[in-house]
């Protein structure tokens, strides 16, 4: 993996799609393969890939800081690039390669100072009124993460209409820019099992593009969050979760809020032969993001025990 990654690094942070600049996904498809277990054939396979997408990296001559000194604020923008920037970095840590921590801490860093002023949550409006409707079921104090979900789903002032052929973070930006966007942006009880069951009964629920990253996204920041831990910083836990909040409900209304399938994450049985069953066939392919998605899952199944993200390795939808 670690020759892998000195390659991976002659390459870019973003390749260009048509009109669009994309994240270069090759450092976390690398990493997810090694954790899975894949044999170097499969990093192999994915270098050869991403050569004829990427472009050469540009040089920087910003210095990166010490992890220790930015990772609690930079847990206030997970979201940046559509959570790529804290995927790759979780990637990197777990790796152990000097040159991609760097890397991927820098491409976080690029983009974290108008990210984190997007994500502050503060009152909706000069007065602190939200402008409710009279008989709005805007969630209240102490409301559950659920109940605000079918609050979301129920209110008629978030519908969107699909809008193919952008960005995630173009289609989050529009569901934030609602007006009734601000009246479900605080949920006092919140937690990252919270948002975890929720990003997988989501994911079941329609096997989207953006929901994946939903899931993807939680498990990389419960695991930098322990990794903070780990290394006696001090975070500020309900304004990480808050900010990320933010980020997980504008993807949910840009998916047109679809019905949890809250059910699946409990149900059946789960077991580390489904993964290794898995293996053969995600060595085999280049869809990173499916790659990516069997490695969150079962990561996140061997601490939450939840069988519903063996689910996850169906090749179905964005897992295709």
């Amino acid at each position: 993996m670690h020759q892998a990654l000195d390659e991976s690094l002659q390459y870019d942070t973003y390749y260009p799609s048509g009109s669009l600049q994309l994240f270069n996904h090759l450092p976390m498809v690398l990493g997810a393969l090694t954790r899975l277990g894949a044999p170097p054939t499969a990093l192999r396979r994915q270098l050869d890939h991403w050569r004829e997408l990427s472009v050469p990296a540009r040089p920087s001559q910003r210095a990166v800081p010490p992890l220790e000194a930015v990772l609690a604020d930079l847990l206030l923008s997970a979201h940046v690039d559509a959570f790529h920037a804290a995927i790759r970095l979780a990637y990197a840590l777990q790796s152990g390669h000097t040159g991609e921590e760097r890397a991927a801490l820098a491409a976080w860093l690029a983009k974290a100072p108008a990210a984190s002023s997007d994500s502050q949550v503060g009152p909706a409006g000069p007065s602190g009124e939200s402008g409710l409707h009279p008989h709005s079921a805007v969630p209240q104090p102490q409301t559950l993460l659920r109940e605000t979900l079918a609050a979301v789903r129920a209110d008629p002032r978030l519908g969107m209409e699909p809008a193919g052929g952008t960005l995630i973070v173009t289609r989050l930006q529009r569901a934030q820019a609602l007006p009734a966007f601000p009246d479900y942006a605080r949920v006092p009880q919140l937690s990252l099992d919270d948002l975890a069951e929720a990003s997988l009964a989501v994911y079941l629920a329609t096997h989207d593009f953006t929901a994946l990253h939903l899931v993807t996204g939680t498990h990389a920041v419960r695991e930098l969050i322990n990794v903070a831990h780990a290394r006696g910083l001090a975070l500020d836990l309900p304004r990480i979760l808050a900010a990320f909040w933010r980020a997980w409900l504008a993807a949910f209304i840009a998916i047109r809020r679809p019905a949890p399938a809250w059910d699946l994450v409990h149900a059946g049985s789960a077991s580390e032969g489904d993964w290794e069953a898995a293996v053969p066939t995600l060595s085999d392919s280049v869809n990173d993001h499916r790659i990516k998605l069997a490695d969150a899952a079962r990561e996140e199944w061997r601490h939450r025990g939840w069988p519903g993200y063996a689910l996850c390795l169906q090749p179905l939808g964005a897992a295709q």
